[in-house]
């Protein structure tokens, strides 16, 4: 920033600095997400230091690209769980693929909350500390 601008970035405006984050996103194809925030925090943190506390940097939008989820055949399917020998290893593969939990869920699972006669699974701290249930894939 010192040198596009040839000015101290403290000395620099809220809209000097907004056009460099700018030029540097036009000027890179593929910025990457933390390059910018670790500018803006670095920013930040320079300005606290100054005791410049009433400026403020905001990080610009950056479009993230969506993606669709792998899924797998039946055969890559079968070969996954058929890999482990252990039947607990089984069954963590299982359950983190077919039904969708996260590992922070699965670790929070008890033998209780695993229901095979309904083919559901009840995980009691969810994402953002929400309950909810999940169905048990089938693979014939």
């Amino acid at each position: 920033m010192t040198q596009h601008f040839n000015l101290n970035p403290i000395v620099l405006d809220e809209e000097q600095v907004l056009d460099h984050l700018h030029f540097l996103k036009q000027k890179h194809k593929t910025p990457s997400e933390s390059f910018f925030k670790h500018t803006v925090y670095g920013l930040r943190y320079a300005y606290r230091m100054e005791g410049l506390r009433e400026k403020r940097v905001v990080l610009p939008a950056i479009e993230r690209p969506k993606k669709l989820p792998v899924v797998l055949s039946k055969q890559e399917m079968r070969r996954l769980l058929t890999a482990p020998k252990l039947l607990k290893h089984r069954l963590v593969l299982g359950l983190l693929y077919g039904c969708g939990l996260r590992c922070f869920e699965l670790r929070g699972l008890l033998v209780k909350d695993i229901d095979f006669d309904r083919s559901a699974v009840h995980v009691r701290q969810g994402k953002a500390g929400a309950a909810q249930a999940a169905r048990i894939a089938t693979c014939r």
